[in-house]
């Protein structure tokens, strides 16, 4: 049975010259998402969730996405006000262990653009498993 497989996807961009640190912040966050959440940004988060899954269901379209995907995944459709049931029964031992879950995992990781500076795999793989998400320290003899 796949019930615990899903798919976590952190969309960012960045200047180019920023791509390091932006990484880096993304690492760290995942590191405090396995540690201490905090219920006030927890609240502000499903709030956020909540009112955005609604705002994209006014659309047909949209709704036509959500119905077919959810029965090609699940087999089954929830409806919003049950979406919205589970969002508001997120407590932050639920982060804490799901983020704890995907932290032992490998990370899959997609770029696009000037890719310069951007770290190896092996330094993000590292970042996420260290105690504090920073990046290991490189040093560039040339430009």
């Amino acid at each position: 049975s796949y019930e615990d497989t899903g798919l976590l996807c952190i969309h960012a961009s960045a200047d180019p010259r920023q791509v390091r640190e932006m990484v880096e912040i993304i690492t760290k966050e995942f590191i405090l998402m396995g540690g201490t959440v905090d219920t006030v940004e927890l609240e502000r988060a499903k709030t956020q969730l909540t009112s955005m899954l609604m705002m994209n269901l006014e659309s047909r379209p949209v709704i036509f996405e959500d119905v077919g995907r959810q029965v090609l995944a699940t087999r089954s459709r929830k409806l919003p006000h049950e979406l919205c049931t589970l969002i508001r029964n997120v407590k932050p031992e639920d982060v804490k262990r799901v983020a704890s879950k995907m932290l032992r995992g490998k990370p899959a990781v997609a770029a696009l653009g000037d890719l310069t500076d951007l770290p190896t795999y092996e330094h993000i793989q590292t970042a996420l498993s260290s105690k504090d998400g920073r990046l290991p320290r490189t040093y560039r003899l040339f430009r």
